[in-house]
């Protein structure tokens, strides 16, 4: 659990403010709560941290802040996610609580998500289901918009990374009404190939092997230099978002969302392209006593197109994945407690090449859900939810269950949570029939899939203090210790499905016995005086029936730290530094083509000049950190980069 961090170049006076302020957060219980009454563990990554990061995009902001978190490559090089134990299906992405469609080698596009307008971000970690159904197995990541009070807000920016020479380039604009408030953003991208180098050549390589045949003494680490990653693809992006508050009265509210993205991917013999286009309409209305109701309907696309260099496509039409989802929400208060009723209907399509003619398949998730929340006494409160979810192409049907207890004494706050969790399978793992790269080798699709199922279990302790005896310790810190289990069944991977038409084939199938046992630790201490100390450790194992593959390393042990330094020197200049790292540990699967742990520190330093003129700058992997070999699961890096970033805020300066 992280503390409230203070906003970019703010005094020292105002630093002992803003620790003071408890944040809210709602990921956790559908509504909103403080930070230290959230009924689970929740890890909220503010506005602070996203701007003193430097991040590109979420990936970069995740690993750097949550240990237990990597990113890798999945085929055809997009990206992969491995979330203490889980990977991109079983973690459940949201902006602003919106699922989004599409999905390539079980993510989806976390292209998607920029970090322009994101106010904080939300993590809770372990079933989730209950409240989100589908695909909250392994935890949620709810990445929530902020709402501007200033009356206008105007700023253009732009950042320089020397890896991939990659350019970014934004503009935001807002304005505050009584009545009305709108946000829109928009951000470009480009990054150019990026050769990764071998440990060794092909010569030194053949002459090692031939040492080998020969019964001759060689080096065993030249022959596992065999790097299956040796080129990055070139990417361009566009991202654009509208987002508009509309309060006609003090109980009304309505608020409507638009947005368009677009990614290429540029290979050696064609392009890759990826379309989204999403909206959304929401309103919300507050009786007195707090009662609230809110209804919402939600639509997100997500299409893929691989075209050749003449502009011709590949397919008739590649992918196309298109999701209607209606929303309804009520909140009633009764006295210290709470009631939420809500329920979802999803209309989720799918069309591909991949399905057997190129046709296409749809089916309906239906849900409904409860929860209360009873604040026993003022130290005691337990909150228990349900949910059915019926999937209509599978005609599976699942409750889920979550009960939290929190209970507060003067010097520690305890937490113990049990949530049951489960993913339904997906269209493209019941119907998909592909010969995958057309190398004589199927992907068969099995629609007699059952649902993914997990069960959590967690036990933390935490403890928040302010030190103020005028010692060099006065401030605020927080400690937080977090032990879980996760037992997994039913797990959908793909076993050896023989030959069908005279070629290999690959079923899926449903597979038991995965266990995930670990702890987290998170440890936070700010000073009055501006300097911030956060470090952060996970520890995971995973036992029975262990899946590992190329694309995805658990590792038992991972960290991530962060010394910070704020200071307002005057009234026309701010200084705000960083250095923070990373420690991956070996993988639990003992393969010796991945990298056996690595460690990589960055250092970021913002100048605040003037009015609403920040300049950014960072250093990447100081230490110049290179992997032996390349792999799908390998950090990619080629030794130290460096970024330069100018940012103006225009109502300020004007």
């Amino acid at each position: 659990m992280a503390l409230v961090m203070p906003a970019v170049g703010l005094s020292a006076q105002s630093i002992r403010d803003s620790v003071d302020l408890e944040p809210v957060v709602v990921t956790a219980s559908h509504s909103p709560k403080a930070l230290m009454n959230a009924p689970v563990v929740t890890r909220l990554i503010n506005i602070h941290d996203i701007k003193i990061a430097d991040a590109t995009n979420i990936q970069d902001m995740l690993v750097q802040e949550i240990p237990g978190l990597e990113f890798g490559l999945a085929m055809s090089q997009e990206t992969s996610l491995n979330m203490s134990g889980f990977g991109g299906n079983a973690v459940l992405f949201l902006v602003d609580g919106e699922r989004m469609a599409g999905e390539t080698m079980d993510n989806v596009d976390y292209s998607r998500m920029n970090l322009d307008n994101v106010g904080r971000i939300e993590i809770v970690k372990g079933a989730s289901s209950a409240l989100y159904g589908s695909n909250a197995v392994g935890g949620v990541v709810n990445i929530i918009s902020r709402e501007n009070i200033e009356p206008w807000t105007a700023n253009v920016n732009s950042r320089f990374n020397t890896f991939g020479n990659e350019w970014r380039n934004g503009a935001n604009f807002s304005f505050n009404t009584k009545k009305w408030n709108s946000q829109t953003s928009f951000q470009h991208t480009t990054i150019d190939p990026v050769n990764l180098p071998k440990a060794h050549s092909s010569e030194e390589i053949a002459m090692e092997l031939m040492k080998k045949a020969q019964g001759l003494p060689y080096d065993e680490s030249v022959l596992q230099d065999d790097s299956n990653v040796s080129r990055l693809y070139g990417q361009k992006t566009y991202n654009v978002k509208e987002r508009l508050i509309w309060r006609p009265t003090e109980r009304l509210t309505f608020v409507g969302r638009g947005g368009y993205f677009f990614r290429t991917s540029e290979r050696d013999t064609h392009d890759y392209h990826f379309n989204g286009y999403s909206a959304g309409l929401k309103g919300k209305y507050a009786w007195d006593h707090g009662r609230h109701f809110e209804l919402s309907y939600a639509y997100d696309q997500y299409d893929k197109a691989n075209f050749m260099p003449d502009g011709r496509r590949t397919h008739d039409h590649d992918y196309s994945n298109r999701q209607h989802v209606v929303h309804a929400l009520y909140s009633h208060s009764l006295g210290k407690n709470s009631l939420i009723l809500g329920a979802d209907f999803l209309h989720d399509y799918l069309t591909t090449y991949q399905f057997v003619d190129n046709t296409s398949h749809s089916q309906n998730n239906i849900d409904g859900f409860a929860q209360f929340d009873w604040n026993i006494t003022e130290r005691l409160n337990v909150v228990g939810s349900i949910r059915y979810d019926y999937f209509s192409a599978s005609a599976q049907q699942s409750f889920t269950q979550r009960l939290a207890v929190v209970y507060k004494l003067p010097w520690i706050t305890f937490r113990a949570n049990y949530a049951s969790g489960f993913r339904a399978p997906s269209l493209k793992e019941m119907y998909m029939h592909f010969d995958m790269g057309n190398m004589g080798y199927m992907i068969l699709g099995n629609p007699d899939l059952k649902p993914e199922r997990s069960h959590n279990f967690n036990i933390a302790l935490e403890r928040t203090n302010r030190i103020s005896n005028s010692s060099f310790l006065d401030g605020r810190y927080n400690f937080t210790l977090v032990g879980y289990c996760n037992i997994f069944d039913k797990r959908i991977t793909t076993i050896d499905g023989g030959l069908y038409n005279g070629m290999e084939s690959a079923l899926y199938w449903n597979e038991d016995g995965v266990k995930v046992w670990g702890a987290d630790l998170s440890i936070t201490h700010i000073w009055d005086c501006g300097v911030s100390l956060k470090f952060n450790y996970s520890w995971m194992h995973e036992t029975g029936n262990v899946y590992f593959s190329q694309f995805s390393q658990p590792r038992s042990h991972s960290f991530t730290w962060r010394v910070g330094y704020d200071h307002r020197f005057s009234r026309h200049y701010a200084f705000d530094a960083a250095l923070s790292g990373r420690r991956q540990g070996k993988p639990q699967s003992g393969r010796k083509d991945v990298d056996q742990g690595y460690t990589i520190w960055k250092l970021m330093v913002q100048h605040h000049i003037w009015k609403g003129v920040n300049l950014n700058t960072s250093v990447d992997n100081i230490f110049n950190y290179k992997p032996k070999s390349y792999y799908y699961c390998s950090p990619l890096t080629t030794g130290t980069t460096f970024s330069i970033g100018l940012s103006l805020e225009l109502d300020k300066m004007l």
